[in-house]
């Protein structure tokens, strides 16, 4: 898969769509202060999504809820994006419906899974194994509608498999196996979850991200 681990990562980064004023999560060499980071709750995980994986496949969101709730409900519609997008891989689609529910259409969030959901499918490649998601950073509502959610990604036991034989790509963790994305985004005008917007990456971020 484009961006694991286990094939290289020539980009180390990708510029997406950025909140004027936003704060929070626009500096992501810091680690999160205690006003942007997930409160630390009784709650250790969110809402129980509605996007169904292969067994194979587990997706960890080690992170707490925030206590305020548009914040709270943009990390959810982070998760769900970083699932969708999953969900699309797995199912070989770079058209998939699901990710067309949780992005703004033609905006970077969605070119991004398009291209990534096209790459897997031209090299005949899914996905296997547990890709984590931590140390969460998330900035302040922007004219209540739009938000900066930052958080590192480990892929250091994620794993391209091959569609047609179902052999793994096993590789070594390295620098590449860790990122940190930054998420802008949208609350919905009426119900439903908050959509991905804005989608940024930097690779190699083990400075950031390495435990």
């Amino acid at each position: 898969m484009f961006l694991l681990a286990g094939c290289g990562g020539e980009n180390d980064g990708s510029k997406g769509d950025k909140i004027d004023g936003a704060g929070g999560s626009a500096d992501k060499s810091a680690s999160p202060s205690k006003s942007d980071a997930p409160a630390e709750g009784d709650a250790a995980d969110f809402r129980t999504s509605d996007i169904e994986l292969p067994d194979d496949v587990e997706l960890v969101f080690d992170w707490k809820q925030p206590s305020d709730k548009e914040k709270a409900a943009a990390l959810d519609g982070a998760a769900d994006y970083m699932r969708a997008l999953m969900h699309g891989t797995v199912a070989q689609d770079p058209k998939d419906p699901v990710v067309g529910k949780h992005t703004v259409p033609l905006q970077t969030a969605e070119k991004f899974a398009t291209r990534l959901i096209e790459m897997d499918v031209k090299d005949g490649v899914t996905a296997t194994g547990e890709e984590r998601y931590y140390r969460a950073n998330i900035g302040e509502v922007v004219d209540g509608k739009l938000v900066e959610v930052a958080f590192c990604v480990d892929q250091s036991k994620f794993y391209d498999k091959d569609v047609e034989t179902g052999k793994v790509r096993r590789t070594e963790e390295d620098a590449s196996s860790y990122m940190r994305y930054t998420l802008v985004m949208q609350k919905p005008k009426g119900e439903g979850p908050w959509k991905a917007r804005g989608f940024e990456f930097e690779g190699k971020a083990v400075t950031q991200c390495r435990d």
